[in-house]
């Protein structure tokens, strides 16, 4: 019999990764006459080179929407691309049931060639049953391109050479379901229904909200997640950010989300919150935004390190295991392409020194990483691990955030929840 525990929503966005490794003499005839500049939206193949060498000079990711789908059909022409199971939910409910978890999809969506991707324990949704991918799999399928990047990685620009500073990547989606966060009706009321045998909630995809409509998409979102926490005020809802188009979009979403912990990137935590120099900086960001917005819990992930400030959630040394946990698994997928593959043993040496500079704060040194209490919240402190030659840079951040989330689910649900 499956615990409530294990029973995790998953929603709003899944769609296929159409993945390119960026190779210098296949793009540089295309990417010459651009120039390095951030763009809001992709409106032709000149904006996708912009924001690509952007990224690449600033070592920074970004997720856009493609606006036309000529240029969608143009961007697939252009290379030979490797497919993978994409979006943030599809993602962590993959994570989720490689853990043993039962997890619920919301999959508006599913062709066979995504289904065949999820792992046989997610659960779809159809009528008043819960199906395997492959039987509620149809036709429609949503497609994001993904540009690989290597640090030292070089193309000519308009200006110049512009030489990849980090791994990363851009994402450019044509994805008209996903962007409007829709679910099915017989997800909606499966979970409605069932809500008081489910354990926690996993939402993320809000990033791919356009400027000209995300309040109107927001609205029916925002009331159902609301319509969950109060049929059943137990169970633990994590959302998870995004590379929004425009910071005001997130500054809406914020305030009016119905959530106990909200995770983030260095990257998303900095359109919102001033970010001081070093892990001091994000730490103290992380709890300002964590009072503004009276959650219990806020994460941020960077590449050295992950903190959290949390406040009468789970103890501090089941946090440090989990976001271990965590950083462990984006580290697996990341060298091995499996998050269930032995990971790295390498620690990321500037997450080590900041955990050190912690620790001579005053923070308690326990597992690979420390924890420090101040005026009832607990931030929580563990290093990175260290991928030398990475396989992915996609849904790194999604496997972080499945794992730790199941494991501070089981925390909770495990009577380690301290006093209040």
């Amino acid at each position: 019999m499956l615990l409530k525990s294990s029973r995790i929503i998953c929603a709003y966005t899944i769609n296929l990764d159409a993945v390119y490794d960026i190779k210098g003499e296949e793009v540089a005839p295309l990417a010459g006459g651009a120039k390095a500049e951030a763009v809001g939206m992709i409106k032709s193949l000149e904006d996708l080179f912009s924001a690509l060498l952007f990224c690449m000079q600033e070592g920074s990711g970004a997720e856009l929407l493609i606006e036309r789908e000529d240029v969608k059909k143009r961007i697939e022409g252009l290379f030979q691309w490797n497919f993978r199971l994409g979006g943030n939910a599809g993602i962590m409910s993959n994570v989720l049931a490689t853990l043993g978890a039962k997890p619920i999809l919301n999959a508006p969506a599913l062709s066979h060639r995504m289904a065949r991707m999820l792992h046989p324990g997610v659960a779809v949704p159809v009528g008043k049953e819960l199906i395997s991918p492959l039987k509620a799999a149809g036709e429609m399928e949503m497609m994001h391109f993904v540009f690989q990047f290597k640090e030292g990685e070089s193309l000519p620009s308009l200006h110049g050479k512009i030489t990849a500073k980090k791994d990363n990547r851009l994402i450019a989606s044509f994805d008209p379901l996903n962007s409007r966060l829709h679910s099915n009706k017989d997800f909606d009321d499966y979970c409605l229904e069932n809500i008081l045998d489910l354990g926690g909630a996993l939402i993320s995809g809000f990033h791919l909200a356009p400027l000209s409509s995300y309040r109107k998409i927001y609205e029916q979102k925002l009331l159902q997640i609301e319509s969950w926490k109060r049929k059943n005020p137990r169970i633990y809802i994590h959302a998870e950010m995004g590379s929004f188009q425009d910071p005001r979009i997130m500054r809406y979403l914020l305030p009016r989300l119905c959530a106990d912990s909200i995770g983030m990137n260095d990257d998303e935590l900095a359109m919102i919150e001033r970010i001081g120099p070093g892990w001091r900086g994000t730490a103290e960001a992380a709890l300002r935004l964590r009072a503004k917005l009276g959650v219990r819990r806020i994460g941020v992930h960077t590449r050295d390190f992950i903190i959290s400030a949390m406040k009468g959630l789970i103890e501090p040394e089941a946090e440090i295991e989990a976001l271990t946990s965590g950083a462990n698994a984006a580290a697996s997928l990341a060298s091995t392409g499996s998050v269930m593959s032995p990971p790295p043993e390498e620690v990321n040496a500037a997450g080590l020194l900041a955990r050190d500079e912690f620790c001579q704060d005053g923070a308690a040194a326990t597992g690979r990483g420390a924890f420090k209490k101040s005026g009832g919240v607990i931030v929580c402190l563990v290093p990175s691990l260290l991928a030398r030659h990475p396989k992915f840079t996609v849904g790194l951040g999604d496997t972080s955030t499945a794992v730790t989330f199941y494991e501070e689910l089981m925390a909770i649900n495990s009577h380690t929840t301290p006093k209040r």
